[in-house]
């Protein structure tokens, strides 16, 4: 790419990846700021190396995802699972598809997956990515996420049946 489209690349996704880092760092907007000002230095770094034939959403994400990597083993933090409740819920803790009892139900069930579980999940429901995309993050193929998504959903399923209020969709 042209370093002069670097500013329409920047304004496109800064704030997506400003609520991904955002709600992986405990929802601390001074280190948020910091990881995300640091993330699109190094995309702008290596703005011009950029492959056309991966996405661009997909290309900064996986930017973010080891940046963030790097930072969480530099400092001992992991995201916490509040964070992706957070995310589900809403900032004022509006419902729009489940009630609170059955969104207690799913936080429960969230908590007993795996992190790489919980990650697919997030990824795939909540911040909507694409196989293709998911791929281009997690450094696995396609089909291999789409088998690990059947499995977790399954899983998922399996934790919720036991909780007669929830309503599997």
């Amino acid at each position: 790419m042209k370093k002069g489209s670097f500013e329409a690349f920047y304004n496109k996704n800064l704030d997506r990846i400003y609520r991904y880092v955002f709600f992986r760092v405990g929802r601390n907007r001074d280190v948020c700021e910091d990881l995300v000002s640091e993330i699109f230095m190094k995309a702008l770094k290596h703005f011009e190396k950029y492959d056309p034939d991966i996405s661009e959403s997909a290309w900064i994400y996986r930017i973010a995802h080891n940046h963030l990597a790097n930072h969480f083993r530099d400092t001992k933090q992991s995201a916490d699972i509040d964070d992706v409740k957070f995310f589900l819920v809403g900032e004022r803790g509006e419902e729009t598809i489940i009630t609170q009892e059955e969104q207690r139900h799913l936080y429960e069930a969230l908590d007993k997956l795996e992190p790489d579980e919980r990650r697919i999940v997030t990824m795939k429901y909540i911040e909507g990515y694409s196989y293709k995309e998911m791929s281009a993050v997690l450094d696995r193929t396609a089909d291999a996420l789409k088998v690990a998504t059947h499995r977790t959903v399954k899983k998922l399923r399996s934790l919720l049946k036991s909780k007669k209020d929830y309503v599997s969709p």
